[in-house]
């Protein structure tokens, strides 16, 4: 026998959607590096980025990290990559970013703690990689979307020799 969802149900699958859509339209702004709309339009002006180091077993942010970027630093390496002054991204890599597993681990009511699996496949220069791992957002809400706050990815790679420099924004 099949029951309708309840009101509560629907909310949470509703809520779901509209930060899954959050999600893939940042993953699409990204891979066609719209980094300036990304930033002005997705993010709060406290914004935290982090990448913590790969050989992290604990909190990242109790960790030495790869990247930790707020607002200003995070506007520099945009205004870096979109500028051609980061020689690894001249020419710009592709990328093809991979969202899955989105869940919304917390709902504070201003705020939400989103994680999901992520993969980011990365083609230039003669080369292929892919970065897989897990990021996490804190978002804000804003009427019916959100802005994030705070966006770490947690790399899965032991090191990251094979892949070289960490030169786009996951």
């Amino acid at each position: 026998m099949t029951t309708e969802p309840t009101a509560d149900e629907a909310a949470r699958v509703r809520l779901w959607h509209r930060v899954s859509q959050f999600l893939f339209t940042e993953a699409r702004l990204l891979d066609e590096w719209r980094l300036l709309e990304w930033y002005e339009e997705m993010l709060t002006d406290d914004i935290r980025y982090s990448v913590p180091a790969t050989d992290v077993r604990g909190e990242p942010a109790d960790a030495l990290g790869l990247i930790d970027d707020d607002a200003a630093r995070l506007r520099q390496r945009i205004g870096q990559l979109l500028n051609g002054e980061v020689w690894c991204e001249n020419p710009r890599s592709r990328t093809n970013r991979m969202i899955g597993n989105v869940e919304i681990l917390a709902d504070r009511g201003t705020h939400l703690e989103v994680a999901a699996n992520v993969v980011v496949h990365r083609f230039g220069q003669g080369r292929s990689d892919a970065y897989v791992g897990k990021c996490r957002w804190e978002l804000v809400v804003e009427g019916e979307s959100f802005r994030a706050r705070r966006r770490v990815v947690v790399l899965d790679h032991e090191t990251l020799y094979e892949h070289g420099k960490l030169s786009i924004i996951l």
